[in-house]
């Protein structure tokens, strides 16, 4: 599934309640064609995206949205399939939710960090 179906599959779904910026498309296209997993992943995606529009503003309560409350408005979607976890980076305002930044998450010892992610998704919302 290449980043321009990945877009229209998601616009058709939800309109414009969730936006993509143009590099969290590319990421996204990246990623998943890389884990061999696109339609798991993407069906994750979906079933997590419909549940955010059915409950409205979850901000707690859900084990895979994290709010990073240590930064500005932003939020973590996790997506892990039994080989990979992924972090899909978002902010949210009013009734809308931006999603910036897509990465890869490392377990163990050398798990990544948000440090070095939440500023890439910061300098996208705040440049667009």
């Amino acid at each position: 599934m290449d980043k321009i179906n990945i877009k229209e599959l998601l616009e058709s779904l939800f309109g414009d309640m969730f936006l993509f910026h143009p590099e969290f498309l590319v990421e996204y296209g990246e990623l998943i064609e890389k884990s061999g997993e696109e339609k798991k992943i993407t069906d994750l995606l979906v079933k997590r995206l419909l549940a955010i529009k059915e409950l409205g503003h979850p901000d707690d309560g859900l084990r895979w949205l994290e709010h990073l409350k240590s930064y500005d408005n932003m939020y973590s979607l996790h997506i892990n399939t039994n080989t990979q976890n992924y972090r899909l980076l978002f902010s949210k305002s009013s009734n809308k939710k931006y999603f910036l930044h897509m990465f890869y998450e490392r377990s163990g010892k050398k798990k990544s960090s948000y440090e070095s992610h939440v500023p890439i998704a910061m300098s996208r919302r705040d440049n667009n």
